[in-house]
Protein backbone atom coordinates (compact mmCIF):
# COMPACT_ATOMS: atom_id res chain seq x y z
CA UNK A 1 0.00 0.00 0.00
CA UNK A 2 1.20 3.15 -0.92
CA UNK A 3 1.82 6.45 1.44
CA UNK A 4 -0.32 8.19 -0.55
CA UNK A 5 -3.00 5.55 0.04
CA UNK A 6 -2.08 5.36 3.87
CA UNK A 7 -2.38 8.82 4.45
CA UNK A 8 -6.28 9.83 2.85
CA UNK A 9 -9.24 10.68 4.58
CA UNK A 10 -12.11 8.03 5.29
CA UNK A 11 -14.09 10.47 3.09
CA UNK A 12 -11.19 10.29 -0.03
CA UNK A 13 -11.40 6.58 0.36
CA UNK A 14 -14.76 6.27 0.12
CA UNK A 15 -15.08 8.79 -3.27
CA UNK A 16 -12.07 7.08 -4.85
CA UNK A 17 -14.34 3.64 -4.11
CA UNK A 18 -16.91 5.00 -5.59
CA UNK A 19 -15.36 6.63 -8.96
CA UNK A 20 -14.07 2.46 -9.21
CA UNK A 21 -17.43 1.52 -9.13
CA UNK A 22 -18.97 4.23 -11.53
CA UNK A 23 -16.00 3.13 -13.68
CA UNK A 24 -16.85 -0.98 -13.47
CA UNK A 25 -20.50 0.08 -14.24
CA UNK A 26 -19.16 1.80 -17.80
CA UNK A 27 -16.30 -0.93 -18.51
CA UNK A 28 -18.11 -3.35 -21.07
CA UNK A 29 -15.50 -5.73 -20.78
CA UNK A 30 -15.42 -6.70 -17.12
CA UNK A 31 -19.88 -6.73 -17.32
CA UNK A 32 -19.06 -9.06 -20.21
CA UNK A 33 -16.45 -10.86 -17.85
CA UNK A 34 -19.52 -11.31 -14.83
CA UNK A 35 -21.73 -12.32 -17.30
CA UNK A 36 -19.60 -15.23 -18.27
CA UNK A 37 -18.36 -15.88 -15.29
CA UNK A 38 -22.07 -16.42 -13.56
CA UNK A 39 -22.96 -19.93 -12.97
CA UNK A 40 -27.32 -18.32 -12.94
CA UNK A 41 -28.83 -18.69 -16.16
CA UNK A 42 -29.56 -14.66 -17.32
CA UNK A 43 -31.58 -13.85 -19.81
CA UNK A 44 -33.07 -10.70 -21.14
CA UNK A 45 -36.64 -10.32 -22.80
CA UNK A 46 -38.21 -7.57 -24.43
CA UNK A 47 -41.83 -6.16 -23.25
CA UNK A 48 -43.34 -9.12 -25.22
CA UNK A 49 -40.77 -11.74 -23.28
CA UNK A 50 -39.11 -12.46 -26.44
CA UNK A 51 -35.66 -13.26 -25.46
CA UNK A 52 -33.58 -10.65 -26.59
CA UNK A 53 -30.26 -12.12 -25.05
CA UNK A 54 -28.45 -14.88 -23.14
CA UNK A 55 -25.84 -14.98 -21.10
CA UNK A 56 -22.76 -18.09 -21.08
CA UNK A 57 -24.88 -19.59 -17.72
CA UNK A 58 -27.69 -19.70 -19.70
CA UNK A 59 -26.36 -21.57 -22.53
CA UNK A 60 -24.11 -24.30 -20.41
CA UNK A 61 -27.71 -24.33 -18.50
CA UNK A 62 -29.75 -25.44 -21.97
CA UNK A 63 -26.52 -27.33 -23.22
CA UNK A 64 -26.44 -24.70 -26.46
CA UNK A 65 -23.76 -22.84 -27.97
CA UNK A 66 -24.87 -20.37 -30.13
CA UNK A 67 -27.80 -18.19 -28.73
CA UNK A 68 -28.84 -17.32 -31.98
CA UNK A 69 -30.79 -20.43 -31.44
CA UNK A 70 -33.39 -18.80 -29.21
CA UNK A 71 -32.83 -14.99 -30.19
CA UNK A 72 -36.71 -13.54 -30.67
CA UNK A 73 -38.26 -16.83 -29.24
CA UNK A 74 -41.04 -16.68 -26.29
CA UNK A 75 -39.36 -17.40 -23.06
CA UNK A 76 -42.18 -18.46 -21.02
CA UNK A 77 -42.47 -21.68 -23.15
CA UNK A 78 -39.22 -22.77 -22.23
CA UNK A 79 -40.78 -23.49 -18.98
CA UNK A 80 -42.73 -26.92 -17.96
CA UNK A 81 -45.71 -24.42 -16.58
CA UNK A 82 -45.74 -21.80 -18.94
CA UNK A 83 -48.43 -19.87 -17.68
CA UNK A 84 -46.56 -19.52 -14.14
CA UNK A 85 -44.13 -18.22 -16.75
CA UNK A 86 -46.13 -15.76 -17.85
CA UNK A 87 -47.74 -14.75 -14.41
CA UNK A 88 -43.62 -13.55 -13.80
CA UNK A 89 -43.36 -11.84 -16.82
CA UNK A 90 -46.54 -9.83 -15.92
CA UNK A 91 -45.41 -8.91 -12.57
CA UNK A 92 -42.31 -7.57 -13.89
CA UNK A 93 -44.44 -5.46 -16.22
CA UNK A 94 -46.11 -4.06 -13.58
CA UNK A 95 -42.88 -2.65 -11.96
CA UNK A 96 -42.71 -5.66 -9.87
CA UNK A 97 -40.96 -8.79 -9.02
CA UNK A 98 -42.07 -12.08 -10.61
CA UNK A 99 -40.65 -15.01 -8.51
CA UNK A 100 -41.60 -18.77 -9.05
CA UNK A 101 -40.22 -22.57 -8.97
CA UNK A 102 -40.19 -24.31 -12.21
CA UNK A 103 -38.75 -28.16 -13.76
CA UNK A 104 -36.91 -27.54 -16.98
CA UNK A 105 -35.29 -30.34 -18.76
CA UNK A 106 -31.32 -29.68 -18.40
CA UNK A 107 -28.51 -29.22 -20.72
CA UNK A 108 -27.48 -32.89 -19.58
CA UNK A 109 -31.07 -34.17 -20.69
CA UNK A 110 -32.26 -34.80 -16.90
CA UNK A 111 -35.38 -32.80 -15.32
CA UNK A 112 -34.08 -29.92 -13.01
CA UNK A 113 -36.00 -27.33 -10.89
CA UNK A 114 -34.70 -23.85 -11.25
CA UNK A 115 -35.59 -20.98 -9.08
CA UNK A 116 -36.56 -17.56 -11.28
CA UNK A 117 -36.71 -14.03 -10.45
CA UNK A 118 -38.33 -11.41 -13.41
CA UNK A 119 -37.48 -7.68 -12.88
CA UNK A 120 -38.26 -4.98 -14.91
CA UNK A 121 -35.31 -2.88 -16.45
CA UNK A 122 -36.55 0.47 -16.34
CA UNK A 123 -35.91 3.51 -18.87
CA UNK A 124 -35.35 6.89 -18.35
CA UNK A 125 -38.73 7.51 -17.86
CA UNK A 126 -38.99 5.68 -14.69
CA UNK A 127 -40.80 2.85 -16.98
CA UNK A 128 -39.98 -1.06 -17.46
CA UNK A 129 -38.27 -1.24 -21.05
CA UNK A 130 -37.31 -4.79 -20.96
CA UNK A 131 -37.53 -7.75 -18.42
CA UNK A 132 -34.17 -9.16 -16.49
CA UNK A 133 -35.04 -13.04 -15.65
CA UNK A 134 -32.56 -14.82 -13.75
CA UNK A 135 -32.37 -19.00 -12.87
CA UNK A 136 -31.14 -20.34 -10.38
CA UNK A 137 -30.43 -24.35 -10.59
CA UNK A 138 -31.76 -25.22 -7.45
CA UNK A 139 -32.35 -29.33 -8.58
CA UNK A 140 -30.24 -30.68 -5.12
CA UNK A 141 -32.19 -28.37 -2.72
CA UNK A 142 -35.48 -29.59 -4.27
CA UNK A 143 -34.11 -33.19 -4.54
CA UNK A 144 -33.33 -33.12 -0.73
CA UNK A 145 -36.74 -31.91 -0.26
CA UNK A 146 -38.32 -34.68 -1.88
CA UNK A 147 -36.20 -37.28 -0.47
CA UNK A 148 -36.64 -36.03 3.12
CA UNK A 149 -40.59 -35.78 2.47
CA UNK A 150 -40.51 -39.74 1.20
CA UNK A 151 -38.65 -40.11 4.23
CA UNK A 152 -41.46 -38.33 6.43
CA UNK A 153 -43.85 -40.23 4.67
CA UNK A 154 -42.30 -43.37 5.30
CA UNK A 155 -41.94 -43.09 8.70
CA UNK A 156 -45.35 -42.40 8.90
CA UNK A 157 -46.54 -45.42 7.19
CA UNK A 158 -44.20 -47.89 9.73
CA UNK A 159 -45.40 -46.04 13.10
CA UNK A 160 -48.76 -46.77 11.97
CA UNK A 161 -48.03 -50.19 11.17
CA UNK A 162 -45.97 -50.43 13.95
CA UNK A 163 -48.74 -49.41 16.56
CA UNK A 164 -51.34 -51.20 14.66
CA UNK A 165 -49.45 -54.55 14.80
CA UNK A 166 -48.45 -53.37 19.01
CA UNK A 167 -52.16 -53.12 19.60
CA UNK A 168 -52.78 -56.69 18.25
CA UNK A 169 -50.35 -58.43 19.52
CA UNK A 170 -52.05 -56.36 23.24
CA UNK A 171 -55.48 -57.62 22.77
CA UNK A 172 -55.29 -60.94 21.03
CA UNK A 173 -52.85 -62.17 23.83
CA UNK A 174 -54.62 -60.76 26.67
CA UNK A 175 -57.48 -62.21 25.12
CA UNK A 176 -56.56 -65.73 24.46
CA UNK A 177 -54.08 -65.91 27.82
CA UNK A 178 -55.57 -67.90 30.75
CA UNK A 179 -54.03 -65.39 33.26
CA UNK A 180 -53.47 -62.02 33.30
CA UNK A 181 -49.91 -63.11 33.84
CA UNK A 182 -49.86 -65.10 31.03
CA UNK A 183 -50.78 -62.45 28.95
CA UNK A 184 -48.51 -60.08 29.95
CA UNK A 185 -45.59 -62.42 29.34
CA UNK A 186 -47.10 -63.28 26.05
CA UNK A 187 -47.06 -59.28 25.38
CA UNK A 188 -43.72 -59.19 26.25
CA UNK A 189 -42.11 -61.89 24.07
CA UNK A 190 -43.73 -60.86 21.38
CA UNK A 191 -42.78 -57.17 21.35
CA UNK A 192 -39.33 -58.17 22.22
CA UNK A 193 -39.33 -60.15 19.02
CA UNK A 194 -40.46 -57.30 17.33
CA UNK A 195 -38.11 -54.76 19.17
CA UNK A 196 -35.54 -57.77 17.94
CA UNK A 197 -36.13 -57.41 14.48
CA UNK A 198 -36.07 -53.64 14.40
CA UNK A 199 -32.69 -53.83 16.20
CA UNK A 200 -31.06 -55.94 13.52
CA UNK A 201 -32.19 -53.41 10.81
CA UNK A 202 -30.66 -51.00 12.72
CA UNK A 203 -27.66 -52.39 12.94
CA UNK A 204 -27.61 -53.79 9.36
CA UNK A 205 -26.74 -49.93 8.52
CA UNK A 206 -29.09 -50.10 5.71
CA UNK A 207 -32.53 -50.31 7.29
CA UNK A 208 -32.60 -53.47 5.28
CA UNK A 209 -31.43 -57.11 6.39
CA UNK A 210 -31.07 -60.89 5.40
CA UNK A 211 -33.13 -63.82 5.48
CA UNK A 212 -30.46 -65.94 7.57
CA UNK A 213 -29.53 -63.05 10.02
CA UNK A 214 -33.07 -62.48 11.01
CA UNK A 215 -34.00 -66.47 11.30
CA UNK A 216 -30.78 -66.65 13.36
CA UNK A 217 -31.46 -63.85 15.53
CA UNK A 218 -35.46 -65.09 15.87
CA UNK A 219 -34.40 -68.60 17.04
CA UNK A 220 -31.78 -67.12 19.55
CA UNK A 221 -33.87 -66.91 22.68
CA UNK A 222 -34.93 -70.50 22.44
CA UNK A 223 -31.81 -72.31 21.24
CA UNK A 224 -29.21 -73.93 23.66
CA UNK A 225 -25.60 -75.30 24.00
CA UNK A 226 -25.53 -77.86 22.01
CA UNK A 227 -27.97 -76.38 19.55
CA UNK A 228 -31.24 -77.36 18.92
CA UNK A 229 -31.79 -76.01 15.69
CA UNK A 230 -30.04 -76.61 12.35
CA UNK A 231 -30.54 -73.67 9.49
CA UNK A 232 -30.14 -74.04 6.03
CA UNK A 233 -29.85 -71.46 3.38
CA UNK A 234 -28.72 -68.21 1.86
CA UNK A 235 -28.63 -65.17 3.19
CA UNK A 236 -31.23 -63.90 0.76
CA UNK A 237 -31.54 -59.87 1.00
CA UNK A 238 -35.16 -58.73 2.34
CA UNK A 239 -37.27 -55.33 2.67
CA UNK A 240 -37.83 -54.24 5.79
CA UNK A 241 -41.12 -55.40 5.75
CA UNK A 242 -40.41 -58.56 4.59
CA UNK A 243 -37.64 -59.21 7.49
CA UNK A 244 -39.94 -58.20 10.47
CA UNK A 245 -43.14 -60.52 8.94
CA UNK A 246 -40.27 -63.21 8.53
CA UNK A 247 -38.97 -62.48 12.59
CA UNK A 248 -42.69 -62.25 13.96
CA UNK A 249 -43.78 -65.87 12.84
CA UNK A 250 -40.38 -67.52 12.98
CA UNK A 251 -41.09 -66.48 16.66
CA UNK A 252 -44.47 -67.94 16.74
CA UNK A 253 -43.08 -70.88 15.10
CA UNK A 254 -40.05 -71.01 18.19
CA UNK A 255 -42.89 -70.20 20.85
CA UNK A 256 -45.14 -73.09 19.79
CA UNK A 257 -42.64 -75.62 19.40
CA UNK A 258 -41.46 -74.58 23.29
CA UNK A 259 -45.46 -74.95 25.03
CA UNK A 260 -45.98 -77.83 22.82
CA UNK A 261 -43.86 -79.54 20.18
CA UNK A 262 -40.02 -80.30 19.52
CA UNK A 263 -38.78 -77.67 21.98
CA UNK A 264 -41.09 -78.73 24.61
CA UNK A 265 -38.61 -81.98 25.18
CA UNK A 266 -34.92 -82.54 25.49
CA UNK A 267 -34.80 -84.44 22.49
CA UNK A 268 -36.46 -82.36 20.00
CA UNK A 269 -34.79 -81.03 17.13
CA UNK A 270 -35.78 -78.53 14.77
CA UNK A 271 -34.46 -77.91 10.63
CA UNK A 272 -35.38 -74.77 9.38
CA UNK A 273 -34.18 -74.68 5.38
CA UNK A 274 -34.84 -72.84 2.48
CA UNK A 275 -33.99 -72.61 -1.53
CA UNK A 276 -34.71 -70.49 -4.83
CA UNK A 277 -36.61 -71.86 -7.72
CA UNK A 278 -37.36 -70.70 -10.83
CA UNK A 279 -35.93 -68.23 -13.23
CA UNK A 280 -35.39 -64.93 -11.90
CA UNK A 281 -38.26 -63.19 -13.71
CA UNK A 282 -40.71 -65.49 -11.50
CA UNK A 283 -38.37 -66.79 -8.93
CA UNK A 284 -39.43 -68.51 -5.77
CA UNK A 285 -38.54 -69.09 -2.46
CA UNK A 286 -39.43 -72.67 -0.82
CA UNK A 287 -38.81 -72.20 3.19
CA UNK A 288 -39.63 -74.89 5.76
CA UNK A 289 -39.98 -75.59 9.31
CA UNK A 290 -39.79 -78.91 10.29
CA UNK A 291 -40.00 -80.49 13.81
CA UNK A 292 -38.94 -84.09 14.96
CA UNK A 293 -37.94 -85.97 18.45
CA UNK A 294 -40.62 -84.14 20.39
CA UNK A 295 -44.25 -85.20 21.78
CA UNK A 296 -46.70 -86.33 19.25
CA UNK A 297 -49.04 -83.26 17.95
CA UNK A 298 -52.00 -83.26 15.81
CA UNK A 299 -54.38 -80.56 14.95
CA UNK A 300 -55.47 -78.21 17.51
CA UNK A 301 -59.10 -77.67 18.16
CA UNK A 302 -58.70 -73.97 17.50
CA UNK A 303 -56.48 -71.88 15.56
CA UNK A 304 -54.56 -69.32 18.60
CA UNK A 305 -53.44 -65.87 18.22
CA UNK A 306 -49.79 -67.44 17.32
CA UNK A 307 -50.91 -69.37 14.59
CA UNK A 308 -52.93 -66.64 12.96
CA UNK A 309 -49.89 -64.46 13.33
CA UNK A 310 -47.60 -67.21 11.14
CA UNK A 311 -50.28 -67.10 8.66
CA UNK A 312 -50.50 -63.55 9.06
CA UNK A 313 -46.64 -63.00 8.06
CA UNK A 314 -46.36 -65.60 5.49
CA UNK A 315 -49.59 -65.90 3.70
CA UNK A 316 -50.89 -62.06 3.75
CA UNK A 317 -47.64 -60.07 3.81
CA UNK A 318 -45.10 -62.01 1.84
CA UNK A 319 -47.89 -63.23 -0.47
CA UNK A 320 -46.89 -66.72 0.26
CA UNK A 321 -48.81 -70.40 -0.14
CA UNK A 322 -48.86 -71.90 3.47
CA UNK A 323 -49.16 -75.64 4.47
CA UNK A 324 -49.48 -76.28 7.99
CA UNK A 325 -48.98 -80.56 9.04
CA UNK A 326 -49.10 -81.99 12.15
CA UNK A 327 -47.44 -85.27 11.87
CA UNK A 328 -46.91 -87.49 14.35
CA UNK A 329 -43.31 -86.59 14.53
CA UNK A 330 -44.04 -82.72 15.14
CA UNK A 331 -45.21 -79.59 13.39
CA UNK A 332 -43.94 -79.10 9.76
CA UNK A 333 -44.73 -75.74 8.25
CA UNK A 334 -44.05 -75.58 4.30
CA UNK A 335 -44.07 -72.06 2.78
CA UNK A 336 -43.93 -71.17 -0.99
CA UNK A 337 -43.24 -67.35 -1.86
CA UNK A 338 -42.21 -65.35 -4.10
CA UNK A 339 -38.71 -63.87 -4.00
CA UNK A 340 -39.81 -60.05 -5.05
CA UNK A 341 -42.15 -60.31 -2.52
CA UNK A 342 -39.07 -60.69 0.21
CA UNK A 343 -37.09 -58.25 -1.52
CA UNK A 344 -39.82 -55.59 -1.61
CA UNK A 345 -41.24 -53.37 -4.00
CA UNK A 346 -38.09 -51.50 -4.94
CA UNK A 347 -36.00 -55.07 -5.80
Amino acid sequence: MSDERIFRSPAQLKAELARRHAELLTDAEFTRSVLANSTEAIKVLDLDARIEFMSAGALRAMAISDAGALIGTPWPALWRDEAQAAAAVAKAKAGKTGVFESARQNGNGKAGWWEVSVTPILGANGKPTRLLAIARDVSERKLAEQSQQMMMQELHHRVKNMLAMVMAITSQSLARSATIADGRMAVEQRLMALAEAHNLLREGGTDAAGLRRITDRAITPYDTVPSRFRVEGDDLPLSPQSALAVAMAVHELCTNAVKHGALSVATGRVAIAWRGEGSRADSRVSWTWRESGGPAVSLPARRGFGMRVIEANFRDHLHGRLEMSFEPTGLVCTVDLPLAALRGPNS
